[in-house]
């Protein structure tokens, strides 16, 4: 079974209708690392002061690919990305605009719905373009919804609120975090005609599990000067570039006492990343901002002596929960050597557990109870001088207690004792993009740096 999912044409701005290791769900719910991602665009027609305006408005978050009866289904962060007209915030007078989105979603069953309880989503600081659409971008978690015995759980948006002021003026609230709206709030209306349906999520069986995905059969790399099939699938409106690249590095398990290689290069396939990016001038010179996302998970065969003495196995499936950013300025004018900060939710599964030579049953949903935030910036001695040709980066995260792991035994609380906690490091090596210039494709697998 999969996730079914729908493009057409709209947002909501109203509240009128309406790492390392990571866990997820046996019998008590799915998560959205299990599945698949949904894609929705609607059109919207929003009460701006200045009169009415057309806006377009993109949805996108994981959701698990089934659910047992009676499990709670849990989405992964929602990502809305709104296209408004110009004109709709000429009267802030701001060379930027923030503030916030609150969509008025629901979920359904068997024929009847109910308010999923989305919350006001912080809009961060957007530049208002000479000309042009201005590209406002939301993110954050969203509350589960508990599957009734029968019938497929649909996920729907509807009409939503948009509160936007000066940047200056707006309430600072982080991106990804539940926001206060905004007084002043525009109602936008979805146009009628539109599928609202974002993701529908079939019931299975009780104890079904999903097997875990084969890994990717290796295919013959791209000829020099041409991109992979699978690169610059990430295009939004408002950005100026797009490509590929990959990346891989290290993870230390602090508790464990060791490091596992994320998306090896010796791997038959390494995972490719899609970025798109724009050039950002700034105070120290010409800058870079990405945003960025798997195309698909990374995965990891680690080896740690657990207790310090027992040989301990596992395969590691991190994947992304919504969109990555970077940006890259320099550190002084006239000097190359740039600032690099990353960041990206992860959500990681365990599987493929062997203790000693001896398999153990973990489940196909061994996971952390919560998404891995992870911050990263220029490593030590990285030297960058231009983020589009690649670098390493690094950071620390902390691993949070698991959940879902284990076949007629309850394992949580061994991984979570063994491998959760604070100070595990992490470092990334990121390859070149592959971009518009030919001699950049396809793009090198970046060597291992420790």
């Amino acid at each position: 079974m999969s996730v079914r999912t729908r493009r057409a044409g709209r947002l909501l701005v109203t509240a009128g209708a309406g790492a390392l290791l990571a866990a997820g769900l046996t019998g008590a719910g799915a998560a959205a690392a299990d599945g698949r991602d949904a894609d929705l665009t609607l059109s919207y027609q929003c009460a701006f002061p200045a009169g009415p305006q057309p806006v377009s408005v993109r949805y996108r978050a994981a959701f698990p690919v089934s659910a047992p009866p009676g499990a709670e289904v849990r989405p992964g962060a929602v990502a809305v990305t709104l296209s408004v007209p110009r004109a709709a915030v000429a009267g802030l007078d701001a060379a930027e605009v923030a503030g916030t989105v609150l969509v008025s979603a629901a979920t359904g069953q068997n024929g009847t719905s109910s308010d999923a309880g989305w919350p006001a989503l912080a809009v961060p600081p957007a530049a208002v373009p000479d000309e042009g659409a201005v590209t406002l971008t939301a993110s954050g978690d969203v509350p589960p919804v508990t599957a009734g015995p029968t019938g497929d759980v649909t996920f729907s948006v509807g009409d939503l609120s948009l509160g936007l002021a000066p940047a200056e003026a707006a309430a600072a609230t982080p991106e990804g975090q539940a926001a206060t709206p905004l007084e002043g709030q525009v109602a936008c209306t979805a146009v009628p005609g539109q599928d609202q349906v974002l993701a529908t999520v079939p019931l299975s069986p009780p104890g079904a599990g999903e097997a875990p995905p084969k890994p990717p059969e290796k295919r013959a790399a791209p000829p020099a000067g041409q991109a992979p099939p699978d690169c610059r699938v990430l295009q939004e409106d408002g950005w100026q570039f797009s490509g590929c690249l990959y990346m891989n590095g290290f993870s230390n398990v602090r508790k464990l006492g060791g490091a596992a290689v994320l998306n090896d290069p010796a791997a038959p396939e390494p995972a490719l990343t899609n970025v798109m990016y724009n050039l950002v001038p700034g105070p120290t010179g010409l800058g870079v901002d990405v945003r960025f996302r798997f195309h698909e998970p990374l995965r990891s065969n680690a080896t740690f002596l657990t207790f310090d003495f027992m040989p301990t196995t596992a395969t590691m499936e991190i994947d992304q929960v919504g969109l990555g950013t970077q940006t890259a300025a320099p550190y002084e004018k006239g000097k190359t050597r740039q600032q690099v900060q990353s960041k990206m939710r992860l959500s990681i599964r365990l599987y493929d557990v062997a203790v000693n030579g001896t398999p153990l049953e973990v489940g196909d949903h061994c996971r952390s109870v919560r998404p891995v935030d992870v911050a990263l910036t220029d490593a030590p001695g990285a030297d960058i001088t231009n983020i589009v040709k690649g670098g390493a980066s690094d950071g620390t995260f902390e691993i949070p207690p698991f959940e879902g792991c284990g076949v007629g035994e309850d394992l949580d609380p061994l991984f979570t004792g063994s491998v959760s906690g604070p100070g595990n490091y992490l470092k990334i090596t990121q390859g070149a993009i592959c971009g518009l210039a030919a001699a950049t494709c396809p793009p090198a697998v970046p060597e291992l740096k420790r």
